[in-house]
């Protein structure tokens, strides 16, 4: 029995999209015994994934000699036969290496099968060219994330508090990001969500974690009608049970972004600085709204841009069109 070892230490989005891999390779290989290196703050989008053998959470901030040991004896221990390098980084690399695995497969100088990664295409068609060197040529590419009943019944008691429940459309935002200039004006995003309420008599919840609450706060501010604002510090895979319970979510370009398309729900994503190419929604249920100017994409993950036009261009008028043609099939399906 071949046993199989995946590392990703992060970030969310990240995480999230190796999700086809592990897909194709319960399918390809369902004998063997796979697990997951992943890094701890993120552990919990894969931890309930059914065929994952083994979730192996490292703590990837605390870059200490005695951390590095823990997991590489772990690893040892494991025996694992194959390793997939999808962080591609020297230090996952190493751990590959020194784990004892013969085959090693990512870009990473400690691989023993190195994959090039130069050409701009979907982060998740990167993830599964590393499965090729395994007879793996055709798969999946939708992410998707498992939830517990517990995670639902979190999200439903959730909706219930808030009458959320009593809404025939909830619509989900998320106006924050990692890096600040992915992000969409806050009175825009109050805009659409005073369209939906009026025109459709929709929910609108806030989301954002509390270091974002500023951001949700403004939002809330700026909105004539009364919405959720979610500020509660929950865990990933609660976040992915609320919004699935959605029937819209329009966000930024991050994390949750991803979350919502690997649980089905129909997605807005805007686009500013950040590569659409790599990340943009997969899936006919998702568009993004985007500007196409010569410096988008941005290379840099600094805050130096003085104007960042690439967000201000994205106007109320064409996210409310995108919207609004969605939420016409949503309501319309209610009702059939």
């Amino acid at each position: 029995m071949k046993r199989i070892l995946l590392i990703r230490f992060g970030s969310l989005g990240d995480v999230v999209l190796t999700t086809p891999v592990i897909r194709a390779l319960r399918k390809t290989f369902p004998d063997a015994y796979i697990g997951m290196l992943v890094g701890d703050r993120y552990a919990d989008i894969v931890s309930a994934d059914p065929r994952l053998d083994e979730v192996i959470p490292f703590c990837r901030e605390k870059k200490s000699p005695k951390e590095m040991q823990r997991i590489i004896s772990l690893l040892k221990k494991k025996e694992f036969d194959i390793i997939i390098d999808l962080q591609r980084k020297f230090r996952s690399s190493l751990l590959a290496y020194l784990s004892g695995a013969d085959t090693r497969i990512g870009k990473g100088i400690f691989s023993s099968i190195k994959i090039p990664d130069k050409e701009n295409k979907h982060s998740v068609d990167r993830n599964l060219e590393l499965l090729k060197p395994l007879g793996i040529t055709e798969a999946e590419r939708n992410p998707e994330i498992f939830l517990s009943d517990d995670d639902k019944e979190f999200a439903d008691n959730y909706f219930k508090a808030k009458n959320l429940s009593s809404k025939h459309i909830v619509i989900g935002f998320f106006p924050g990001a990692a890096w600040l200039p992915r992000c969409w004006s806050t009175e825009k995003f109050a805009a659409i969500g005073d369209l939906a309420a009026e025109k459709y008599n929709a929910g609108i919840i806030i989301f954002g974690g509390p270091s974002e609450s500023n951001i949700v706060d403004s939002v809330g501010k700026n909105m004539k009608n009364t919405a959720v604002l979610m500020k509660d510090k929950v865990k990933i895979r609660q976040l992915g049970a609320m919004i699935q319970k959605c029937q819209l979510f329009i966000s930024n370009d991050t994390g949750p972004m991803h979350i919502s398309v690997a649980v089905d729900t129909p997605t807005i994503g805007l686009f500013g600085p950040g590569n659409y190419i790599k990340f943009q929604p997969i899936g006919s249920k998702h568009i993004i709204v985007r500007h196409d100017l010569p410096c988008s994409p941005c290379k840099q993950f600094t805050n130096k841009c003085k104007d960042n036009i690439c967000m201000k261009l994205i106007t109320v008028d064409e996210v409310w069109g995108k919207a609004n043609q969605m939420l016409s099939v949503i309501e319309r399906s209610k009702y059939d």
